[in-house]
């Protein structure tokens, strides 16, 4: 038996009037690739930004049916939206940066999960942005 890390039962997603998803139900295994396809503006982009809930911040929008991730029921009452975004992370095709420093953007999911050692965060950014090999580009 598959482990289901994603379930979608019945979801639809509005902004404002306009209904763009419609009756999505679907599972999505875990450690498995899960691929979704379709034309430009068919909704994909839509249901992926559901599944860790960042249409919220979209005025007039809203979900409807269920988006379950570990059993849990995402859009229930009482659900801590960053720790769902910690499990659901997302990787965009065109970068989407914070406005602010290249140090401050790859530090920020160190500081969200509480790390607060300033030496450690140092580090870990120099580290990444070595492997990325672009350090000596940014390092000023």
């Amino acid at each position: 038996m598959e482990n289901i890390k994603i379930k979608a039962g019945n979801f639809n997603f509005y902004y404002g009037k306009a209904h763009v998803l419609k009756n999505i139900s679907m599972d999505i295994a875990a450690n498995k690739v899960t691929g979704i396809i379709g034309p430009s503006g068919c909704g994909k982009s839509t249901f992926l930004r559901s599944i860790n809930r960042m249409n919220d911040t979209i005025l007039g929008a809203r979900a409807e049916g269920n988006m379950f991730v570990d059993d849990k029921d995402i859009y229930g009452e009482g659900i801590d939206v960053v720790d769902i975004r910690r499990k659901v992370g997302m990787v965009f095709q065109k970068s989407n940066p914070f406005p602010k420093t290249i140090f401050e953007n790859v530090a920020y999911g160190l500081r969200i999960n509480g790390v607060k050692d300033k030496y450690y965060i140092q580090d870990r950014v120099e580290k990444s942005l070595k492997d990325a090999a672009i350090w000596e580009e940014v390092k000023d």
